[in-house]
């Protein structure tokens, strides 16, 4: 029982570090679509609890690839795409190696079953 609910939080991790990535080339791809997504699917400010869960959720499954393109939107569109391309990268770099880090705790504190 204990091995399953570790291997479902170890999928879920791994989505929403997908999401995360995957976000961001669509961002890189469809730039103002995407970006205007993000925008009318946030509140702000959030009124109410259900405003307050949307705004989690789309913040942790989505948030990192609009938040990264806001901050070097100062530059002009061909440096911002090589930019945004070299950060997407590094972040699914990272995603990989944050999923690797949390499924080695997990295999140590929850081995596999015989």
């Amino acid at each position: 029982m204990l091995y399953s609910i570790v291997e479902f939080l170890k999928i879920l991790i791994a989505l929403i570090l997908i999401a995360q990535v995957a976000y961001g080339f669509t961002i890189l791809l469809l730039e103002k679509t995407m970006l205007g997504y993000y925008e009318i699917s946030i509140f702000e400010p959030p009124e109410n609890t259900f405003q307050k869960i949307t705004n989690f959720f789309q913040r942790v499954t989505i948030g990192s690839g609009y938040y990264v393109y806001t901050k070097i939107g100062k530059y002009n569109w061909f440096v911002r795409k090589i930019l945004y391309l070299f950060i997407l990268i590094v972040q699914g770099i990272l995603s990989i190696l944050l999923f690797q880090i949390i499924a080695l705790i997990f295999e140590i504190f929850v081995p596999v079953p015989l």
